[in-house]
């Protein structure tokens, strides 16, 4: 069984709502000012080489159109990394609301093993379906 779960942190337990939505953020930013610098980002090597989109193709022009709110064209260009950025970006949002209010309960995903084995298999086939997307819609 896969649950989410409102809990006070354990012991010792990284506490992923206060450090990481600053990491993604200063990213974001980055990011952001990179591409409006105009500055240009190498070719997949792995798709020069093989002439097959690796895993990751698409993804800096799915970043790009993001930075620019063109969510379509984001989705188009790779919709496994567009839905991942924009969940990150909401989990962010959502982190910030927690530290800013001071709440001690954190969002947490609490599975069993059959539920474990479950999410792997979801991640899987989310990334064989993206990447067949890519094989067949990425341009060049």
């Amino acid at each position: 069984m896969i649950r989410l779960v409102r809990r006070p942190l354990i012991p010792g337990e990284f506490d992923a709502e206060r450090w990481i939505p600053p990491v993604i953020v200063g990213l974001g930013l980055v990011a952001w000012g990179f591409f409006q610098l105009g500055l240009t980002t190498p070719a997949c090597l792995f798709r020069k080489i093989t002439g097959v989109p690796c895993l990751a193709c698409g993804g800096t022009r799915c970043v790009r159109s993001l930075a620019g709110l063109d969510i379509p064209a984001a989705f188009a260009y790779s919709p496994l990394v567009a839905a991942v950025a924009i969940g990150m970006i909401g989990w962010s949002l959502w982190s910030a609301v927690t530290v800013i209010r001071g709440d001690s309960l954190r969002l947490r995903v609490v599975t069993d093993e059959r539920g474990a084995r479950q999410i792997r298999w979801a991640i899987g086939i989310a990334l064989v379906l993206n990447w067949i997307w890519l094989y067949r819609n990425l341009p060049v």
